[in-house]
């Protein structure tokens, strides 16, 4: 082991010989203290390994005895500090790039948000970066649990904040609070928005006006803002207790099974208009007793064209003046024409987006199914989708201080 790092640290070089009477030179280049090693014969040549400090002596007694001299290949330290030298370039460029890596990757330079609804996501990044958490941020200059807690004492729309650090990436996930809408100051009841079946009742103030399973439809009073207190037990000599209901702020939550619908059609045959590069000018003037052709010649050729008139007209004594320009523009129709199945795809994707639009952001679809509403004759496929959808149905409405009601 010692032998071979001595042999790399010193180098050593790989010679082809070429001659007749190798044992001769062998015995020569050991007689002269010359070490050579891995020595084996193919054909006419004789490989050998020399090191680098004994190549000289035994080129010379090569050429003294008439051998031919093959270097065949260099090795060791003393050769790769000469490839490094001619490389140096290189090597600086491939360390400067790898420190840059390291050191960008001790800052942020991504921030995200994720979770939100209803708060701005330019609020929530604008919060972090007062706090520290910003593209371009040294990552020990702010503490990840910090940041959060300071964030959620200034952002009070947002119930949990979670710093996600990957690398040099930090996505931000929110969950916001359910707030009782802040128009409304004085008692309200809890209302439906949509209609729907009720599958959770949470009741934080009020009284809970449905129970799950009911079917309630849009503006139902789900918690009402009315209170009755229970009645205390009546004695026989006091018949008519003192029991008034009282109005509050009714809170809660109640979520119910909803559904949402999206319609989109495609055509078997679709034709779409394209304007080419050829069109038509022609320019006429106005006078009182006929319009004169003034320059463009010979009759539309077009198929399809559209056709595009611009005038400019002055009254006089004896009649209008003017000029009309009109311009035809060739038009090109290509037909695509697609078969059942294509048109069921497209259908399919424009009744999702129709169906994305209709719902509020933020909706997980629990079960949807889809439904053709064309015949097989039609040259227009339809489609319905349908999506089930468990949502928070609840929506603060106002009280007429003189309501009393269940």
């Amino acid at each position: 082991m010692a032998k071979k790092l001595s042999d790399q640290i010193g180098g050593f070089i790989s010679l082809g010989l070429q001659g007749e009477n190798y044992e001769k030179i062998i015995n020569m280049a050991l007689a002269r203290g010359i070490y050579i090693w891995d020595i084996r014969r193919e054909n006419d040549l004789l490989y050998l390994k020399v090191r680098t400090s004994g190549y000289d002596a035994f080129k010379s007694l090569a050429n003294e005895n008439g051998f031919k001299l093959h270097l065949l290949k260099r090795q060791g330290m003393p050769f790769w500090k000469m490839v490094m030298k001619r490389r140096l370039g290189l090597l600086g460029g491939g360390l400067i790039f790898v420190a840059a890596l390291y050191l960008m990757s001790w800052f942020i330079w991504q921030v995200q948000v994720s979770g939100n609804n209803k708060v701005e996501e330019n609020r929530i990044l604008m919060s972090a970066a007062k706090h520290g958490l910003y593209p371009g941020a040294v990552k020990w200059n702010f503490s990840r649990i910090q940041v959060e807690e300071a964030m959620l004492r200034e952002l009070s729309e947002l119930s949990y904040i979670e710093c996600d650090i990957q690398g040099v990436k930090v996505n931000i996930k929110v969950v916001e609070k359910i707030l009782p809408d802040r128009h409304i100051t004085g008692p309200c009841h809890i209302v439906a928005a949509r209609d729907g079946v009720v599958e959770e009742v949470l009741v934080l103030e009020g009284q809970a006006s449905v129970q799950p399973g009911a079917v309630v439809a849009k503006g139902s009073i789900l918690i009402s803002g009315v209170v009755f207190p229970p009645v205390p037990y009546v004695q026989q000599d006091d018949p008519d207790p003192n029991v008034q209901p009282y109005h509050v702020r009714a809170r809660g939550r109640v979520m119910a099974r909803t559904w949402y619908e999206g319609y989109g059609e495609c055509s078997l045959i679709y034709e779409k208009t394209t304007y080419t590069q050829e069109k038509r000018n022609k320019l006429y003037l106005i006078t009182p007793w006929k319009k004169v052709l003034l320059l463009g010649r010979g009759e539309n050729t077009f198929s399809h064209y559209e056709e595009e008139t611009q005038e400019k007209v002055w009254n006089s004594q004896i009649g209008n003046w003017g000029y009309s320009r009109l311009i035809t523009k060739e038009q090109q129709i290509d037909v695509t024409r697609y078969s059942e199945k294509e048109a069921v795809e497209i259908a399919r994707e424009k009744a999702l987006q129709s169906l994305k639009q209709n719902m509020e952001p933020g909706l997980r679809i629990s079960d949807s199914h889809f439904a053709v509403l064309s015949s097989p004759s039609d040259p227009i496929i339809r489609i319905k989708v349908s999506a089930e959808i468990i949502q928070d149905i609840s929506q603060p409405y106002p009280i007429d201080t003189g309501e009393i009601s269940n």
